[in-house]
């Protein structure tokens, strides 16, 4: 599958500048906070439930890509386009944002073809999407 570039984002509209900023990042903030409660609370559910896992953690990720964005006055319509956006404006971070694209196609499987993931894929994962979620997370706190 190709990927949309940067500038294909912004040609297609799904990218542009907005004069949202600090206020909607902090809100996006709280919200994976309580977001990162709620999935701590029932970790021991992984096995059962992993494809609910992947694809809650990847909207922590999305929450926090796009007040990263939102800090920097942009807004993204789709998923791919928020990434990257990140992917190419955002060297700093050290993210694997095309890591970040597959788990997007994952999280699309789960959703829109109603796949089922392994618990195997869960743990397979999990490390590395805590560790990015904790690198955004950071950068957030550290812009606001």
């Amino acid at each position: 599958m190709k990927r949309k570039n940067f500038d294909e984002c912004i040609k297609e509209g799904y990218l542009f500048e907005a004069k949202i900023k600090k206020y909607f990042a902090k809100e996006l903030l709280e919200l994976v906070e309580h977001r990162e409660k709620f999935w701590e609370n029932v970790k021991e559910e992984a096995k059962q439930f992993p494809s609910l896992f992947i694809e809650g953690h990847y909207e922590i990720i999305k929450e926090l890509c796009t007040a990263i964005l939102a800090l920097d006055g942009w807004k993204a319509l789709n998923h791919e386009c928020l990434l990257t956006y990140l992917k190419n404006k955002k060297n700093e971070l050290e993210i694997d944002f095309d890591y970040l694209l597959e788990l997007k196609d994952i999280r699309n499987s789960i959703d829109y073809r109603g796949i089922m993931v392994s618990y195997d894929l869960w743990k397979k994962n999990e490390m590395k999407i805590k560790i990015t979620i904790n690198a955004l997370k950071e950068y957030v706190k550290s812009e606001l």
